[in-house]
């Protein structure tokens, strides 16, 4: 585990969840349920590395077999455990994800959400060999980050201390060469609110402007 690693679970990874724990991201995982292949979801196990306050866990209970979170805040993984008193087929572990660690099983899908921009290039090769050893044979791995044009390496808004990490394309291309890319959908921090009472349609944006912090993307990604 790296320095900062170190200290963003001892000190922060509580403060990151409280800050962004009322967010809904299910715009995400609703996208993500619509371009599985049919059916494929039914007797599947999940796993969402990045939790927060699970709403995508509850979600995705109603389609997958085991759903299982992962989150470096304490508090978070409290919540799911609470959570899990009403849905049987969830369950939750606190770790460092960028670091070595064991899992609760095998997956047919893994979640990144919102989680590896807090990730140095160290920790984040660390995660995905880690998570590449959790995934079953011809699996999937599904992301949604920020998304620039360019490396961008930053000090944290909410601590100075820490740095964050925005990458390009082909940054995930690259480091997932074992994985083919299945989708790709370019997403407007913006709209992210309104994009769950909108059309399938309306979820492609015809103009790119020249801001790159407007810009998540999502990936679905399939292990060769």
């Amino acid at each position: 585990m790296t320095k900062q690693g170190k200290e963003y679970i001892k000190k922060d990874a509580d403060k990151w969840y409280e800050r962004n724990c009322s967010l809904n991201h299910n715009c995400f995982t609703s996208y993500f349920v619509d371009i599985m292949p049919r059916n494929y979801l039914i007797n599947s196990s999940i796993a969402e590395f990045g939790v927060g306050r699970g709403n995508n866990i509850r979600f995705l209970s109603n389609y997958a077999k085991q759903i299982d979170g992962y989150d470096g805040s304490k508090k978070s993984i409290l919540n799911l455990k609470n959570l899990k008193k009403s849905i049987e087929n969830i369950d939750g572990k606190h770790v460092d994800l960028g670091d070595q660690f064991e899992s609760l099983r095998k997956y047919d899908v893994i979640i990144f959400g919102f989680f590896t921009y807090m990730l140095s290039n160290e920790e984040f090769n660390i995660l995905l060999n880690n998570t590449k050893q959790k995934l079953k044979k011809g699996g999937y791995i599904f992301i949604y980050d920020f998304l620039t044009r360019k490396m961008i390496e930053n000090e944290d808004f909410h601590n100075k201390k820490f740095k964050v990490y925005k990458r390009n394309l082909d940054f995930y291309i690259q480091k997932l060469n074992e994985f083919n890319l299945q989708d790709f959908r370019l997403w407007d921090n913006r709209k992210l609110k309104n994009y769950l009472f909108q059309d399938k349609i309306s979820l492609i944006d015809s103009s790119i402007e020249n801001n790159d912090y407007n810009w998540t993307f999502s990936g679905l990604f399939k292990l060769k």
